[in-house]
């Protein structure tokens, strides 16, 4: 168990989690090249992480998931429930056969994942190292809390005063655009929605490749209303939630069909929010709500701005309920954000435009 406690206050101190000395010294490297990142301590197992998350108090976590004794999502069941920190997963196991999932980690209490390449040396190591820098430097700073095993996460109290719902009578699209934190946003908002929704739903939600299937298949269980991933040519219609895959930016066409484009990254995504607001905007007009939730980066604010130009509604996140602020903040500061609410709020609106709709649909 290495430990290096002499650090500057303005440090981001780490603690290296993996049972591979390899790993462990390629990613303690990595992480130093910033001179605002420091190594503090590494554990080859869940056991020793849960010792040192409690001697060192580290800003931020890596963690393995399959390691002798105790596993990664052992240890960060543990270190939520005892020394609440912020926990990076760092690993290529989720979601293979009789394996977690990645959303099993997001329940337990982590905020992120990033998958590991398999091999070593491998040139994917060098081109990883700038985002998982990035991630580091901006987890660290989200405040958590308790969470103790079977709960629910909270990286902040959330606001319980009632709020007002937006209203908007011409919606008949809403699109929402989701990175760091919002899978359990999401599963929030849709679980809270009527089975016979009278809007459109598509979602971009920024994610490693290989994750999809094992969100469908957790707000699937959740969700009254059908989720799954968009197709080539597809009509937008009310009462289905169309995801953007994994791979290819969402393009809203004329007369509301789907486009799949695996075009180059945008706003440094595929898919990118931003060409999926921008193409709604376009399309939509007057009829099209967009909402951005947390994340990190600015992705989103370009569309979002765009949709209110176009006349649509816009809403995003507050920064009190974000895991990351960076999405919804970029928004606010380009003025394309009309309404910054929590979830619950984000609620009502959703099930306002569903009202407005369904009035429109009588007259």
């Amino acid at each position: 168990m290495p430990v290096n406690v002499a650090t500057s206050p303005s440090e981001v101190r780490v603690l290296i989690v993996d049972d591979s000395v390899v790993v462990r010294d390629i990613l303690k490297r990595m992480l130093e090249s910033d001179p605002a990142i420091r190594v503090v301590g590494m554990a080859a197992n869940g056991g020793e992480a849960v010792e040192l998350t409690a001697q060192l108090r580290p800003d931020l976590v890596t963690m393995d998931l399959v390691m002798p004794g105790m596993n990664g999502m052992e240890a960060t069941e543990r270190i939520m429930a005892f020394h609440p920190t912020p926990v990076l997963f760092f690993s290529s196991y989720f979601d293979r056969e009789g394996m977690y999932s990645r959303l099993d980690a997001l329940a337990a209490g982590a905020l992120d994942i990033i998958e590991k390449p398999t091999l070593m040396p491998d040139s994917r190591w060098e081109a990883l190292a700038a985002a998982l820098i990035e991630k580091v430097k901006v987890l660290a700073q989200v405040p958590v809390v308790t969470h103790m095993h079977g709960g629910q996460v909270f990286t902040r109290p959330r606001a319980r005063a009632r709020v007002a719902a937006v209203t908007s009578p011409a919606v008949d699209v809403v699109a929402i655009g989701a990175s760091s934190g919002g899978p359990r946003v999401l599963e929030e908002i849709l679980s809270a929605l009527p089975p016979a929704y009278a809007l459109a739903v598509i979602i971009v939600q920024h994610m490693a490749e290989g994750f999809m299937p094992g969100l469908l298949q957790w707000l699937q269980q959740r969700c009254p209303l059908p989720v799954r991933v968009a197709e080539e040519g597809e009509v937008i219609l009310p009462r289905r939630v169309l995801f953007a895959p994994d791979w290819a930016h969402l393009v809203v066409q004329p007369e509301g069909r789907v486009h799949l484009s695996a075009g180059d990254p945008v706003s440094g995504h595929r898919p990118s929010v931003d060409v999926t607001f921008t193409s709604l905007a376009k399309v939509y007009g007057t009829r099209a709500a967009g909402m951005l939730l947390t994340g990190m980066g600015s992705d989103g604010a370009a569309g979002l701005l765009a949709i209110r130009q176009a006349g649509g509604a816009t809403l995003v996140q507050n920064e009190d309920s974000c895991v990351v602020f960076g999405m919804p903040r970029a928004a606010i500061e380009l003025g394309a954000a009309q309404h910054v609410l929590p979830p619950s709020g984000l609620i009502r609106s959703l099930k306002a435009f569903h009202g407005e709709r369904l009035r429109a649909l009588t007259q």
